[in-house]
């Protein structure tokens, strides 16, 4: 009992951090037209992904792989770079740590119990109620393309419909959310005896948390599953074309089309809850302060994290930069 509310806190905190690409934020979608079909991403065989990165103090070194989201389903990954690597490491660091909530059974019969209630829509209004008119409208065009069949969306608040939706959409397109990269690192890692540091986040009230973000207002949560479906109708084939970059390992690319590192809807939506805001926060900046510990006693380490949060002037690897490290790209 006590792992299912872990992963129904990591599925609600992983909602607040969908990404949303500069090309959306630029972009206003026409309500009434319909998204245009896209085929689905071909990118199988056998493909490496892009080079690490490099970042360097005296004779310690940090190798970063770079992952995007969301990549090709059918992609076969042959992450040769990466046992070269791990051959000269004694550590790696994973994107995001992991939640903890603790071992008492009450906490999480309690946290379960509060999942249930915050999946419920806010005065148990149906989806096509909740949202405007309009909305609604791209939301059914949207249901109608990728998922005729599922009935889900209805009964679900509009957060908890947006996670839905963008799930839906990417499985039509042939893409997945899923960080099967880092999965591949992680195994890899262990099978040649490198310690993994999965460092964990403490969460002291959990339940609080979920009240919080139950909590949200709907005007937010309505901006939130608008900004999704903004994103899923205009940003389907940037996403399709950052996936492909990466599968080829064409970092130019990747630098070319659109990151971000603004908090999306989402998160603006719930950001009225300090304690949601400081989760995320330490989430982000755990890794950042993991690294350089690992780098200052490790001769050898592996990272691994999103491009959207290693690119650009506020990136990690600005950061890293501006701290004195020497950093060098593909």
């Amino acid at each position: 009992m006590q792992s299912v509310p872990v992963a129904l806190l990591s599925v609600c905190l992983g909602l607040l951090m969908i990404p949303v690409s500069g090309a959306q934020q630029a972009a206003a979608a026409d309500p009434q037209a319909a998204p245009a079909a896209l085929p689905e991403i071909v990118v199988e065989g056998h493909h490496q992904g892009p080079r690490l990165w490099r970042v360097r103090r005296g004779d310690h070194v940090l190798w970063i792989l770079g992952t995007v989201s969301p990549l090709p389903r059918k992609m076969i990954w042959q992450p040769d770079a990466v046992r070269e690597v791990l051959k000269e490491s004694q550590e790696v660091v994973p994107a995001w740590p992991t939640y903890g909530i603790g071992a008492n059974p009450i906490t999480a019969l309690r946290l379960y119990v509060q999942w249930r209630r915050m999946q419920k829509p806010p005065d148990h209004m149906p989806l096509r109620e909740a949202v405007p008119p309009q909305l609604y409208a791209r939301v059914e065009a949207l249901e109608a393309r990728y998922g005729p069949r599922d009935k889900t969306l209805e009964q679900l608040r509009p957060m908890l419909a947006a996670e839905h939706l963008l799930t839906k959409v990417l499985d039509s397109a042939g893409l997945t959310a899923r960080n099967e990269v880092q999965q591949t690192v992680l195994q890899l890692a262990r099978a040649q005896g490198v310690r993994v540091r999965q460092d964990k986040l403490r969460i002291e009230d959990p339940v609080e948390v979920l009240k919080d973000v139950g909590a949200t207002p709907l005007s937010g949560e309505v901006a939130c599953l608008d900004a999704v479906v903004t994103r899923l109708e205009t940003d389907l084939g940037p996403m399709q074309a950052r996936a492909r970059a990466w599968a080829l390992g064409d970092v130019a690319t990747l630098r070319d089309l659109p990151h971000t590192d603004n908090r999306t809807a989402c998160v603006a939506a719930v950001s009225t809850s300090e304690r949601v805001r400081t989760i995320i926060q330490r989430a982000e900046e755990d890794w950042l302060v993991a690294v350089q510990d690992s780098l200052a006693r490790n001769r050898g380490t592996l990272g691994v994290q999103s491009m959207d949060r290693l690119l650009g002037e506020r990136g990690a690897l600005a950061a890293l930069k501006a701290r004195g490290y020497e950093v060098e790209g593909p």
